[in-house]
């Protein structure tokens, strides 16, 4: 599939290649085995062509080996025009650019696009600089009267999706903090930024007091690689974790993910949209989404770990699925039957749905709330695990299916917690424990 995506994408840029002269070779080495600097990429092209651009101040790491590394040449080909072929040899990028370039009728174009390179490079840059974390107006460091909340968001979303929660949240007396990442990035590299991050934002504001973590779906495997790792984070900073909707078990529904990135990478090829498809490319092609498959070797490690003793466990997960009982019913029977034919249509019926039972509990009413099911929520040794009638966005009104404010279903909970927690802290009661 992504081979054949890629020979589509070819196609349709309608690279051409010129060879009466020997090309100018540009050879940039990979970054972690599959990206490039496409800001050092700009730098090495101008310098090699003789080409006066403003260089990038901004930098982009951009995969162009692996999964997407054909989108991502292409995309790079379709802003350098015809002239230049990118292709990748042992751990290198390299970039025959035509010696053509530099006749005097072509070199205003050349340049032209070269600086269109770089400028993409500090546009996307500019857009990056907006992950991390970031204080609400609501936030007061080191202010007992105000604690803190950090809302860490999942899978194709941003704190946006937080929406309908700030203003409940505010209004009982919480400041905000909010952080955002590239949610398609391996949770590895994520979880490793979140934990820089919240150390560099408390050190900047001087902060002293511990925060109280609600996270949703993803970004709860985030939040406790966070908490549970005693090498990056202290029981003092952390007053709770609150879970919404969390994979702690993994989601099969993540692996449509891979491709809903490649073709979302293609559309915006074919479209000549080469910002946003740098945007898609850059922030990670499935990768969080390959974390997040059950059995992962991610979520395998993670769920090795104990819980933090010390921080009190929450969670809140959903069971109004899209699929009803019946409808349930009517599948499982309809696959149980093909199951049990002989031959090569019952065999691959097997192999396809051998974890069948886990997939439709995903979706199914009364199992799991669309995308993640109540099983996978569960985490061993978290024993305040409450679950309600609502999907996976109603969890928390995502803004994309709520255009409107209201009750959020979360919230009760997310309230009474935050407030047994706070008493626990100040000593005025026993609060909540995992």
């Amino acid at each position: 599939m992504i081979a054949l995506l890629a020979l589509l994408v070819n196609v349709a840029a309608g690279f051409t290649v010129t060879a009466d002269r020997e090309p100018i070779e540009i050879r940039i080495p990979l970054v972690n085995s599959r990206e490039i600097d496409v800001g050092e990429l700009a730098a090495r092209i101008s310098a090699l062509t003789g080409v006066r651009i403003k260089p990038p101040v901004g930098k982009l790491l951009l995969p162009v080996a692996g999964v997407g590394g054909s989108l991502s040449r292409t995309t790079l080909g379709a802003i350098l025009g015809d002239d230049a072929r990118l292709e990748v040899d042992q751990g290198v990028l390299v970039v025959n650019v035509d010696r053509r370039v530099l006749d005097p009728d072509r070199l205003p174009g050349w340049t032209e696009s070269v600086q269109r390179l770089a400028e993409h490079v500090d546009r996307e840059a500019k857009r990056r600089a907006k992950y991390g974390m970031r204080a609400l107006k609501s936030y007061r460091p080191n202010d007992l009267s105000r604690p803190t909340i950090c809302l860490v968001h999942g899978l194709n979303s941003s704190s946006g999706g937080f929406v309908h929660m700030i203003t409940p949240l505010e209004e009982a007396g919480y400041g905000l903090v909010v952080y955002d990442y590239p949610y398609n990035r391996n949770l590895t590299e994520s979880s490793a930024q979140f934990a820089r991050d919240w150390q560099a934002f408390r050190r900047l504001v001087g902060e002293k007091h511990p925060w109280a973590i609600v996270a949703h779906s993803m970004g709860a495997l985030v939040a406790r690689s966070f908490v549970e790792d005693p090498a990056v984070s202290t029981v003092s900073e952390i007053s709770s974790l609150i879970m919404v909707a969390p994979v702690n078990q993994g989601s099969s529904l993540a692996k449509a993910q891979t491709f809903l990135q490649l073709l979302n990478g293609v559309q915006a090829i074919q479209n000549k949209k080469t910002t946003e498809a740098l945007a898609h490319l850059g922030d990670g092609l499935g990768e969080a989404a390959e974390d997040l498959t059950p059995g992962s070797r991610f979520l395998t490690a993670l769920n090795r770990r104990t819980r933090r003793d010390g921080v009190p466990y929450h969670i809140v997960a959903g069971d109004a699925g899209i699929v009803s009982g019946e409808a349930r019913r009517t599948v499982e029977e309809r696959i149980n039957a093909i199951r049990k034919e002989r031959g090569l249509l019952g065999g691959l019926t097997r192999f396809a749905t051998a974890d069948l039972s886990t997939r439709l509990d995903e979706v199914s009413d009364g199992f799991g709330d669309g995308c993640v099911s109540v099983a996978s929520s569960r985490l061993p040794g978290v024993t305040d695990h409450v679950v309600i009638h609502a999907n996976h966005a109603e969890l928390i009104r995502a803004p994309l299916l709520f255009a409107n404010p209201g009750p959020v279903a979360c919230m009760p909970y997310l309230l009474r917690w935050l407030d047994e927690n706070r008493s626990q802290a100040n000593g005025n009661g026993p609060g909540q424990s995992r």
